[in-house]
């Protein structure tokens, strides 16, 4: 199997993954998108509160890794029945190891969550529940539809004409990625931190508000997850999926609205020498990237945050540099 690239099954319907693809899948992209948690959770804690907790670090991290995983993990599920009848012991490792990373962080964020303030729990659900309804059917627009055989709970709203996923609203996947990544990240931070901790923005360029984090870490979410779609653009096309590049027919077109909101970022925040970098890079990888490049390069992207993170720390420990 681990020769395979894609291919398609008898029916025509499952693609099938390589196996390094089906392990980049399952645990190497929610790990590294954790990562990405990892790195937004600290910087608001000390950028803007002057403190760290391991309670809202754990939360973002373990909920990134349950959110992602369950929903590619779902996405595999056909190769998942294939490994099974074939017997496929190495695809089957896989998924096991992947069970295991699901359970593992979802005792994390349990025993976490017990340790926090009840808001913080409640904060939590209000964000993480919609991403694990991400890409189910919720309900369906028309009267006995729900009993049809046929339907595809995870198939794009086009193809069943009445279900209703979160994933498939057009044009709005970006935006609720954006708030649930952005606003979700803040809100536990702040429910955490901001009762023993007020926030202390540094003086001068090291300037840091609770208000700018909490909009330029929707927007940069926001924009990512467009260049997400930008990279998934041609299989989405395909199954007209309505995301923005879809709508607007054109990944061209896309790169030039990311690029307009990234400039307003820019002037808005222009005070702020992080944000500024932040968008220039963003705005940078707007145009070095499209359709046809690498997928892991668009972690580049999501981690854009890191990078501004990573410069915040070293410019904190050497303020006179």
């Amino acid at each position: 199997m681990a020769e395979i690239d894609s291919c398609e099954l008898p029916d025509g319907d499952v693609s099938v993954l390589s196996l390094p693809r089906l392990k980049d899948e399952l645990i190497g992209h929610p790990l590294m998108t954790s990562m990405g948690s990892l790195a937004l959770s600290t910087f608001i804690s000390k950028s803007v509160y002057g403190a760290i907790d391991w309670r809202p670090v754990l939360i973002c991290v373990s909920s990134d890794v349950l959110t992602i995983g369950l929903d590619h993990y779902y996405d595999q599920t056909p190769m998942l029945h294939r490994a099974k009848s074939m017997s496929d012991d190495a695809a089957l490792s896989v998924f096991s190891h992947a069970r295991l990373l699901l359970l593992a962080n979802a005792a994390v964020l349990i025993v976490t969550l017990l340790r926090s303030p009840w808001i913080t729990s409640a904060i939590t659900a209000v964000f993480i529940i919609p991403a694990l309804l991400w890409n189910q059917t919720l309900f369906y627009w028309k009267s006995g539809t729900a009993s049809n055989p046929t339907l595809n709970a995870r198939a794009p709203l086009s193809s069943s004409g009445s279900a209703f996923v979160i994933k498939r609203i057009p044009g709005m996947k970006a935006v609720f990625i954006g708030i649930i990544r952005g606003c979700g990240t803040f809100a536990v931070v702040h429910s955490l931190l901001s009762s023993s901790y007020p926030a202390r923005p540094h003086g001068g360029w090291m300037i840091w508000t609770p208000t700018q984090v909490l909009v330029w870490s929707t927007i940069n979410r926001t924009c990512h997850a467009v260049m997400a779609d930008i990279r998934d653009f041609t299989e989405d096309w395909s199954m007209q999926i309505p995301t923005i590049p879809v709508l607007l027919k054109s990944v061209t077109h896309t790169k030039f609205l990311l690029t307009i909101v990234h400039f307003l970022t820019l002037l808005i925040f222009y005070r702020n020498v992080f944000i500024v970098l932040g968008s220039v890079y963003a705005t940078i990888l707007v145009w070095a990237l499209d359709e046809k490049s690498d997928r892991k390069l668009y972690r580049l992207s999501f981690h854009s945050q890191t990078l501004v993170a990573i410069i915040y720390w070293i410019a904190h420990m050497y303020p006179s540099a």
